[in-house]
């Protein structure tokens, strides 16, 4: 549930803070007010898509901020599935979630939850669980067929649900098996020659014996066998350093190491420098030594050069002819070699794999189709019973199941079909022209979604156009009667469903030191009277204040 929301410098919004109350809230307020701004407002704290224009002329940031406030248990497990390993940084206390977003007037966006700064999708994936949005525009996502099919599919039962959710991870296997088979069964003389192709790559590199730890030792070579003039002056110099008869290293030590030895004598505390001195001249000794076989082993060799040069040469063919990791190529190929040589073995495998997930697939297809036409009786029935609550009871709705041929989502498509009046033709919703019934049609199908998550908050932007009368007054209704069971916040121009809120808001428009700004505020008593009077005929007088009251004495 939405408890509070701030809305600071978006559009004409100068700076409100809202408090919404459980049940239903209407939004009211005349034409032109901007009653919008609060649901576009809402739509961007929740992850929705931000503009630059959004941000009110003259201030260089716009700020929302939301207060949500969820059932025991529920808010620390929507954020794990929605924001993964980040929820864990988010503090939730008395499961109770603060949102808020921050849009500068260069468009740049930043998101919080709980403070924690999130990605944009993340966001968005927390609103679709915090919050169901319906509008002008959700009309059109109505009669999309995938969304048709997404509704019905809510109404699976599990066994079905379980059918629908191996269907595709089962059809992506076969998909991948069918691939590689029709691969294996290219022509026949395509075959040959990559069989031939192949064998003569790993024959090449077989022959040649690449190793990148044979490379890497030849560069080593090589760069000592062309540098072997420097190499032997320096270790020959730094052996006359250590091991001169005169001034080298290791006379010098020895010397060292035999007048602190005397000292020694006569003091016991130096016995620990004179160890760590006979040590140092026994590595003195070591190095000596090793530097000498070095210089031994050490001579200029232009023929082993040139070798070296030659096989080096020859490496760097191969990996400019089969790439960097040619050592990887290798494997590959010869694994490649040994599926096409063995050609006859792994088509069979394959072939049976294939038949043994189509089976699969069609038992599971079946259990789907089964599930989906008892949900479609379900829904129809669902939704029928709510379109005599909203006036609409000479309509009748249906939910039409089309067979197709299998396919990752089932065999079926399903279609919204409406017979607006007995002995008129059946038309699909898609085709359905009358936007005041096509949002009432919407109303009716979301109230028999029964997996709305428990504490989401449904949001109706103007669901209400085109109807009046006695159909605004079910329609306010049965808004009613949802908001019994999830919070909802409606914004309607019909004073019908207004009278029929918990809560009422009024937005309104002024100017002020030549600047137009847009107010929001909660009314109650008489200024709610005075509200609905304005809605019911355009003015404030006693006729219209008394009819105001009877809407408000007549809730229920």
């Amino acid at each position: 549930m939405l408890t509070e929301i701030a809305v600071e410098n978006v559009a004409l919004i100068e700076e409100a803070t809202l408090e919404l109350a459980p049940g239903l809230n209407a939004v009211t307020g005349e034409t032109g007010a901007g009653k919008t701004l609060l649901a576009t407002a809402l739509q961007m704290l929740l992850g929705g898509r931000a503009r630059a224009e959004s941000v009110r002329a003259g201030a260089r940031k716009a700020t929302i901020e939301g207060t949500f406030v969820l059932p025991d248990g529920m808010a620390e497990r929507i954020l794990h599935e929605t924001l993964g390993d980040l929820a864990e940084e988010v503090d939730v206390v008395d499961e109770e979630i603060l949102l808020r977003r921050t849009l500068t007037e260069e468009g740049r966006s930043r998101c919080f939850v709980g403070g924690v700064t999130v990605p944009v999708k993340a966001l968005a994936s927390l609103g679709e669980r915090l919050v169901s949005y319906h509008g002008q525009r959700e009309q059109a996502r109505l009669v999309d067929p995938a969304e048709q099919l997404g509704i019905l599919d809510d109404f699976l039962d599990e066994e079905a649900h379980e059918a629908k959710s191996s269907l595709g991870e089962l059809w992506s296997r076969v998909e991948k098996d069918r691939r590689e088979l029709a691969e294996l069964k290219g022509s026949a003389e395509a075959r040959t020659r990559e069989v031939e192709f192949l064998r003569y790559q790993v024959a090449e590199l077989e022959e040649a014996g690449y190793s990148a730890a044979e490379y890497a030792d030849l560069v080593r070579e090589r760069d000592r066998l062309r540098n072997v003039t420097d190499l032997l002056a320096g270790a020959s110099s730094a052996t006359t350093a250590l091991s001169g008869e005169e001034s080298g290293a290791v006379d010098a030590v020895a010397r060292a190491e035999s007048e602190l030895d005397r000292a020694a004598r006569h003091d016991e505390g130096l016995s620990g420098l004179l160890n760590r001195i006979r040590g140092l001249s026994a590595e003195l000794e070591d190095v000596v030594y090793e530097l000498r076989a070095y210089l031994d082993e050490l001579e200029a060799d232009p023929n082993r050069l040139e070798t070296v040069e030659d096989r080096l040469q020859a490496l760097r063919a191969l990996e400019r002819k089969y790439g960097e990791d040619v050592e990887r190529y290798l494997a590959e190929a010869r694994a490649r070699l040994a599926r096409m040589e063995n050609f006859e073995e792994e088509t069979a495998e394959l072939e049976g794999r294939i038949r043994e997930g189509e089976a699969k697939l069609e038992e599971l297809g079946n259990i789907l189709s089964t599930g989906r036409h008892r949900a479609a009786e379900e829904l129809s029935g669902k939704v029928q019973a709510n379109l005599s609550d909203l006036n609409l009871g000479r309509t009748t709705f249906r939910a039409e199941l089309v067979e197709g041929s299998l396919g990752p989502g089932g065999k079926e498509r399903v279609e919204f079909v409406i017979q607006p009046n007995p002995g008129e033709p059946e038309l699909p919703v898609r085709r359905y022209a009358s936007g005041g019934e096509l949002s009432r049609i919407m109303l009716a199908i979301r109230l028999s979604q029964e997996r709305i998550e428990p504490g989401a908050t449904y949001v109706f932007d103007e669901v209400d156009a085109g109807i009046g009368g006695e159909t605004a007054t079910a329609v306010g209704a049965k808004l009613r009667e949802l908001g019994e069971r999830n919070q909802v916040l409606t914004i309607t121009h019909l004073p019908q469903i207004a009278s029929e809120a918990k809560a009422h808001v009024v937005v309104a428009k002024a100017a002020s030191d030549g600047r137009t700004l847009t107010s929001i505020q909660k009314v109650e008593g008489e200024e709610r009277r005075r509200e609905l009077a304005r809605m019911l005929s355009g003015r404030i007088d006693d006729a219209s204040l008394a009819h105001a009251r009877e809407l408000l004495t007549s809730e229920r």
